[in-house]
């Protein structure tokens, strides 16, 4: 069924490429068009695989958008300040972490909701971000940042090959790890994993772990694409990548998804806004086209979900 899911969303990016294409051939299907959208769904694609792992553990991290945004402002001091490319991309993915391991204390050891958990961090960290920034963008960054999302590693963008490696180490942890096997758990039924003896605290605490590191990771690449640091770089990013994640078929609720529908709703949004920029149309239409979107996959998930509960009853009913 999942399978399924990610045909559906990928023959949708199609269309809408094929769409796109047609009316607007000498801009949208273009080599540059090409390569642009590839970094930006990069991003897009890094944060919501860092957003699925709350999401199958049941939960969700809002907070990723103002993280992206603090570890711009972070990464970018810091090497103003004369440190190293190198060690501002550690520093950012540190950054990242300690904001999961607060997410994931209050919400796996202090029994607070994910929602206010992560609705708390993100206005915190936008005015901490805010605050180290002085409501400004910092500029006068480094070259060498540019090998971590401007650049091109041979013909690809930077920024789309760190974002694959990036989805198979997370595959690796969800589908070959005792971790993912807890998280799915975990997001089937929490009570039941923690009476099997499953240690939920610590996978919870760890998921949101992932999501920071993953939403740093992210913050690092949009700030060596647009080569400044920005408190508000990431804005956008919180329910996006809860959008690339549903669409792509990971449940709202949790214990059901993978990765590669992830890709596929990273692949149907980035098509999407990038078409519509080419068209002229406000970001206001492209926020309304966005929300319905969502709206229509989480729809349409229920209505699969329903379809398979009454199919099992009316067979069972056949069996007896």
């Amino acid at each position: 069924m999942t399978s399924s899911i990610e045909i559906q969303v990928l023959f949708s990016a199609c269309v809408l490429f094929a769409v796109f294409a047609g009316f607007y051939p000498d801009s949208f299907a273009t080599t540059g068009t090409m390569l642009n959208m590839s970094r930006v769904a990069a991003i897009l694609l890094v944060v919501a695989v860092g957003q699925t792992f709350p999401l199958i553990a049941g939960g969700f991290d809002i907070s990723v958008a103002s993280t992206m945004g603090l570890v711009s402002i972070v990464i970018s001091q810091w090497m103003v300040g004369g440190g190293s490319v190198f060690s501002a991309v550690v520093l950012g993915l540190g950054t990242g972490a300690l904001v999961g391991v607060v997410n994931g204390v209050l919400i796996a050891v202090l029994d607070v909701t994910p929602f206010i958990t992560t609705l708390g961090t993100l206005t915190f960290l936008r005015g901490l971000a805010d605050e180290l920034g002085d409501g400004g963008s910092i500029i006068g960054l480094p070259a060498g940042l540019g090998f971590w999302g401007r650049n091109n590693w041979g013909p690809v963008p930077s920024a789309a090959a760190l974002s694959v490696i990036g989805v198979v180490f997370a595959w690796f942890l969800l589908e070959r790890t005792r971790f993912g096997l807890y998280l799915f758990a975990m997001g089937g039924s929490r009570e039941a994993s923690r009476i099997a003896g499953l240690r939920v605290r610590r996978a919870e605490v760890l998921a949101y772990v992932v999501s920071g590191v993953y939403a740093g990771l992210a913050g690092v690449l949009l700030t060596a694409r647009v080569s400044i640091g920005q408190a508000s770089l990431g804005r956008g990013f919180d329910l996006l990548s809860v959008a690339t994640a549903v669409i792509g078929g990971v449940a709202i609720g949790g214990g059901v998804g993978r990765l590669s529908g992830v890709v596929a709703g990273a692949i149907l949004l980035t098509v999407l806004t990038t078409g519509l920029d080419i068209a002229g149309v406000n970001s206001f239409y492209q926020q309304m086209a966005t929300g319905a979107v969502l709206v229509l996959a989480v729809t349409a998930a229920n209505a699969r979900r329903l379809w398979r509960i009454w199919v099992s009853k009316g067979k069972r009913g056949v069996a007896a």
